[in-house]
């Protein structure tokens, strides 16, 4: 089913750089009114105070209490909402050698906690909308789990396995649910990152790419599909197999 953004109520959030801040201006630019958040209120600013059909929100989404007022926020100032992309998250690296639960905490309280509080926050807002669609951000790596990056796919997983189940529960009540399985794409984020990031895209063509299957309410998107299909196709191996094929991303320094 066709989405038309113009004059929908959209709240992103992790919108102060990346993936999120190129949905913001790009939904804005299709005439939705964008409420977008992150912590970082500085880089929110800066992004964002030009920009008449953007409001900025901001505060650490990993308080409950934050999620609600952000949505409070929205009510008052648009009168409801129709559309959430929960974009905000970080990456983490795991040092299997040295193991500690920490990473894992952190990961699972920023990427997955964080969008269930605003889920929790959100949802009486997107019962009243006749439009209603609700987004979350997942990874490719929600499908396969990769070396060092364990306590960051865990936490991609666990949010694609929530949407699978928000979608067959949410449809009888038309709220509209889809999830985003990127590759690597160039954001800060990415470019903290020391190992090979094969066939990485550049916000822009993440962005659009994103914006086109929003559009048609794509169930599970995924680009790039020469990555993403690679990624699935082992996921389906047995799971000997795939970890053998795997293990030839391991650095030769841990082997």
């Amino acid at each position: 089913m066709a989405y038309d953004f113009k004059g929908k109520h959209v709240w992103i959030t992790g919108a102060s750089s990346g993936i999120g801040m190129g949905l913001a201006n790009e939904l804005a630019e299709k005439g939705a009114n964008v409420f977008v958040s992150a912590r970082n209120v500085e880089k929110l600013n800066e992004s964002f105070a030009d920009k008449q059909s953007i409001s900025i929100l901001s505060g650490d989404l990993t308080s409950v209490d934050v999620n609600k007022e952000i949505v409070e926020q929205i009510r008052t100032l648009a009168g409801g909402l129709d559309c959430v992309i929960f974009n905000a998250g970080t990456a983490e690296y795991v040092d299997v050698y040295n193991f500690s639960a920490a990473p894992f905490e952190r990961m699972i309280e920023a990427n997955y906690f964080s969008m269930v509080r605003g889920i929790e926050a959100a949802m009486p807002l997107l019962k009243e909308s006749d439009a209603a669609y609700l987004v979350g951000m997942s990874s490719s790596v929600g499908w396969q789990g990769l070396p060092s990056g364990q306590a960051y796919s865990a936490s991609k997983a666990a949010i694609r396995n929530l949407f699978q189940g928000l979608k067959i529960e949410l449809a009888p009540k038309n709220i509209a649910v889809s999830w985003i399985c990127p590759g690597f794409v160039k954001t800060p984020l990415t470019d903290k990152n020391t190992f090979d990031m094969p066939f990485r895209v550049s916000i822009d063509e993440a962005t659009n790419t994103i914006v086109k299957h929003l559009e048609k309410q794509t169930t599970e998107i995924h680009f790039p599909k020469r990555f993403t299909y690679f990624l699935k196709l082992v996921s389906y191996l047995p799971a000997g197999l795939a970890a053998k094929i795997l293990s030839k991303t391991v650095p030769e320094s841990n082997r």
